[in-house]
């Protein structure tokens, strides 16, 4: 009895082990990978109204390193913010990528550079939530690193 219970918690722990060390396909974290890479790409004055249409979930919600924070519309709707962004080029240095079931959460340090100069050196964790076999824009949280250039005050809404 006593080796049949013993047997039984070896094996459940075991198994309990493999469901949290188990790696996300390879396959996965790509499209998470290629997920992230569009929204820097589509997060501009330009793309951002297609972008929101198809790929920003309805209750996406963002904290800027500005300490501005907004949900889908807001965001949308602060068209100074996105031609800023739209102005700068954006370096990914360091990216982790997790994923959790259809949760996909990206943390990584970047730069953002306008005519070559960095304006900018910010962590970030971005969140997709895969939706219809597409993985939605969720969330974002952007910090200015320690090593970042102080930021200008973002123009005035007119």
């Amino acid at each position: 009895m006593k080796r049949s219970k013993l047997f039984c918690l070896v094996l459940f722990s075991a198994c309990t082990l493999s469901l949290f060390a188990q790696k996300a396909p390879v396959s996965v974290v790509k499209e998470i990978e290629q997920a992230e890479t569009k929204m820097f790409q589509n997060m501009n004055y330009s793309h951002a109204k297609d972008y929101y249409k198809s790929d920003v979930a309805d209750d996406f919600f963002t904290i800027n390193a500005d300490g501005v924070s907004a949900d889908k519309q807001q965001s949308l709707a602060d068209t100074l913010r996105l031609k800023m962004i739209e102005m700068s080029t954006v370096k990914i240095l360091d990216r982790k990528i997790r994923v959790y079931g259809n949760v996909g959460i990206t943390n990584g340090r970047a730069q953002a550079y306008v005519n070559g100069t960095m304006v900018a050196e910010f962590l970030y964790t971005t969140i997709f939530v895969k939706k219809n076999g597409t993985w939605m824009y969720t969330g974002w949280q952007g910090t200015l690193s320690k090593d970042s250039p102080k930021l200008p005050a973002p123009p005035a809404q007119q």
